[in-house]
């Protein structure tokens, strides 16, 4: 365990540290250019919000009391950062990236949702943030790994002398994903269903 722990310390700091960087100053973009948008088109808003919780509805995340399951979050949020890395398995095209900005250009519009529904902004970081702390470091992270993993397959696919072997890249992301963002997710699907509800109530 103690190796392991060292690989990831090292590949964080040397490898991931920069994309990761870039990845956390897209989703803060994302996230400005959402709610500059919302505010330009109000209208857009109410329709996005509306398809955005019957997407949740659809994803069974809510019980038949109308609370969010735990497990049910945790099992959404740990495919929806498997299937953002995996989008880097196809080289050269970035699709992590458009996870990553798509999911800030939500949050950005969810800001503007509130303002315009004449809901303080206190409720709505009190909505976001006990949660989305681990749950958007996860996604960053995880977006991060999708741009690496994109990244160098393109390097396979054409010989680049910057390659990384394939069994050295995936076991690197592999151990970001099992010890880094799996515990993230976890911890925000718990904080999701049982506290940040409770939080939320104090700035209705």
């Amino acid at each position: 365990m103690r190796e392991h722990l060292s690989q990831l310390g090292r590949f964080l700091e040397e490898d991931l540290r920069h994309t990761a960087m870039g990845c956390a100053i897209g989703m803060v973009a994302a996230i400005a250019l959402g709610a500059v948008a919302g505010a330009l088109a109000p209208e857009v808003v109410t329709q996005v919000m509306e398809a955005f919780m019957e997407m949740v509805l659809e994803a069974g995340v809510v019980d038949e009391a109308g609370n969010l399951s735990p497990f049910a979050l945790l099992l959404n949020n740990w495919r929806a950062m498997l299937v953002t890395i995996c989008y880097g398995f196809l080289p050269f095209i970035y699709l992590p990236v458009l996870t990553l900005v798509s999911n800030g250009f939500l949050i950005g519009l969810m800001a503007a949702y509130y303002h315009f529904a004449g809901l303080p902004l206190s409720l709505y970081l009190a909505a976001l943030l006990p949660h989305g702390i681990f749950e958007l470091a996860a996604l960053v992270l995880a977006a991060a790994c999708g741009v690496y993993l994109c990244r160098n397959i393109g390097r396979l696919v054409t010989n680049s002398p910057k390659k990384i072997p394939a069994v050295e890249l995936l076991t690197d992301l592999l151990r970001v994903l099992v010890m880094v963002i799996a515990p993230l997710t976890a911890a925000a699907a718990f904080i999701e269903s049982y506290i940040t509800p409770v939080i939320a109530s104090f700035f209705m």
